[in-house]
């Protein structure tokens, strides 16, 4: 949801206790439009207050998040530290039920003299700030985001200009507006408006998201137009949104995240209504909502952005592997044409007899089929140089043909590869994984390694781990080197061993118990629901079934040369699973460990 103005309430509610008289240590400026102020607290204890402009995430809150910070401070950063540094935090406040906190700071001036500055954060969007304001004059300090007159005809943030509130949208306070005045707005505005709207209209601080929760609280559906409502119903919706906001205003409300297939889809001060197919987890305060909002959210969308380079990248090493095997196989189909040369050079040798140096061509039956066969003859050689010429013609093919099949099945090999890293990045889960895939492309040198200076510590993954219906583990790896470590050295030569079949895709492992030595006495539920993890976790995952071998540990071998991930494996039997089925959805959501 929009960091709304209920948002906003929730969070300076809770800012303005927990930061009160907190003193102000150090200042950093991690990205162009975001700050981070370490703030340590009277009775002990420091915490990270995330101030952030940025036009599709605007937001304050304290967080757990640590970021690396540039090695020279931006100057807006190097300004806020000469004039908040060493500060007291005396008040946290929204203003009105805008979208804007004010963060009263008492700090030393260059006199030595303790003065207010005012930390304006506004949350707009695209027009979302940071700006210092000195309150004394009512002017700008200096804002994370100058803003001349060529860009905005309202007002012009530039230090020295006189701070201007940013333009009310005309809209009621919730708290102040009394049921007439909100009834008569309600009605002016088109009838076939969804009621939902109609109150985002109306409110100043809603969003859509919280519209809508007021409107189902009034007992009310979201979709129905406004003119379909009564006296009675508008005071319902009136009564719940003044409810809603009491309780934040008390504390009483429950801060929440709503998720989706465990992706964090909307967050709030308040318990929203559960959408089908959707979860909710609550929080103790708003700031642990919006700290985990957020960083799983941005998380996920760098892993996305992280899949989608990489992706691009490992399709242009296929395109040129593809492109590799095609010449690779009309080279070898040239090179099969010679073969005729032998022939020639057999029939040239028995009936060289017949010709002489000089002779253009040579008319012999064919030691097959007995038709008369034309052989064409270099005029410069006798026969039997001829037919020298021509073993050696058909030699040199046989030996590029030899090379070609090395070469091929080497192409061969790189494209069964870089196959299965597509399917590694796209079922990675995190950023980190993301990072182990780089690092193995590198090591493959398939991407330049990073310089030793930049290059960053890889937190190891650890596998998928999944307990079976019977109580057994099941393990899945993530990626090529995580499956050759899960399938050699992290698994006992007795455990079963499962891959779908000639396709790219996760290794799984069930840890079988000792006294389980033969395929019998393995429970054929936890034997279906490994296989259906490995048909899930390949790249033919969207059929409707996939082939999956199984054999234990000790059949499966790696050849010296093979690449991450590649094995290979005899004396195995083969399941049908289904890759999507109520199993798999099953055991991703309640059999995970």
């Amino acid at each position: 949801m929009p960091f709304d103005g209920l948002t906003v309430r929730a969070l300076t509610r809770e800012l303005d206790t927990c930061l009160k008289d907190g003193r102000i240590d150090k200042i950093y400026q991690p990205e162009k439009d975001e700050l981070v102020l370490s703030i340590r607290q009277p009775r002990g204890g420091t915490i990270r207050l995330l101030i952030s402009a940025n036009a599709q995430w605007s937001r304050l809150h304290v967080t757990e998040e640590r970021k690396t910070n540039p090695s020279h401070p931006p100057t807006f950063c190097m300004l806020l530290r000469k004039h908040l540094e060493g500060g007291k935090i005396k008040q946290v406040e929204q203003l009105g039920m805008e979208r804007i906190i004010r963060i009263r700071i008492e700090a030393m001036n260059d006199f030595r003299e303790w003065q207010d500055k005012y930390l304006m954060c506004e949350f707009m969007g695209r027009h979302s700030n940071i700006i210092l304001v000195n309150p004394e004059t009512n002017t700008i300090i200096d804002a994370i985001k100058r803003i001349n007159s060529e860009m905005s005809s309202y007002r012009e943030v530039l230090p020295g200009r006189e701070y201007i509130a940013p333009p009310s949208q005309g809209k009621m306070d919730p708290e102040s507006a009394d049921f007439e005045l909100f009834a008569n707005a309600m009605w002016n505005q088109d009838e076939d408006t969804e009621v939902s709207r109609a109150l985002f209209n109306t409110f100043t601080g809603l969003s859509l998201f919280s519209a809508r929760h007021i409107c189902a609280a009034a007992g009310l559906a979201a979709d129905i137009g406004v003119g379909e409502c009564g006296q009675y119903e508008l005071d319902r919706i009136h009564h719940a949104a003044r409810s809603l906001l009491t309780a934040i205003n008390n504390g009483s409300s429950q801060p929440a995240v709503q998720y989706n297939k465990n992706h964090p889809v909307e967050f709030s001060p308040f318990e929203p209504l559960v959408l089908a197919g959707s979860a909710v987890k609550t929080f103790t305060t708003m700031n642990e909502a919006a700290d985990a909002f957020f960083s799983q959210r941005l998380s996920l969308l760098r892993l996305q952005s992280m899949q989608e380079s990489l992706t691009r990248k490992i399709n242009e090493h296929l395109h040129k592997a593809h492109r590799k095997k095609f010449l690779q196989e009309g080279d070898f189909h040239q090179a099969g044409e010679k073969d005729i040369y032998k022939t020639w050079g057999e029939l040239l040798t028995s009936y060289a007899h017949r010709f002489k140096k000089g002779d253009k061509e040579a008319l012999v039956p064919d030691f097959s089929t007995g038709e008369e066969l034309v052989i064409p003859l270099d005029v410069r050689y006798t026969p039997i140089q001829n037919a020298q010429r021509f073993f050696k013609i058909y030699n040199k093919a046989q030996g590029t043909k030899r090379h070609l099949v090395r070469m091929m099945k080497e192409t061969q090999d790189s494209i069964e590869y870089l196959e299965s890293v597509l399917v590694s990045v796209s079922q990675a889960e995190s950023p980190a994984e993301i990072d182990e895939i780089i690092e193995e492309l590198e090591r493959e040198n398939y991407m330049p390694a990073a310089p030793a200076r930049k290059r960053k510590k890889v937190q190891r993954s650890t596998p998928r781990q999944f307990l079976s219906s019977d109580g057994l583990v099941i393990r899945v790896g993530r990626n090529n080197l995580q499956n050759d470590r899960l399938t050699l050295k992290e698994s006992n030569r007795s455990d079963l061993w499962l891959h779908a079949r000639q396709i790219p895709g996760s290794h799984v492992i069930i840890s079988l118990p000792a006294h389980i030595t033969s395929i019998d006495q393995v429970p054929d539920r936890t034997l279906e629901e490994a296989a259906a993890l490995a048909a899930h976790f390949c790249q033919a995952a969207s059929s409707a079934k996939v082939p999956v071998d199984y054999t234990f540990r000790s059949n499966v071998k790696k050849p010296g040369s093979a690449r991450p991930g590649m094995v290979i494996y005899d004396h195995y039997w083969t399941i049908m699973a289904v890759p999507n089925g109520d199993e798999v959805e099953r055991l991703l959501n309640e059999g995970a460990i």
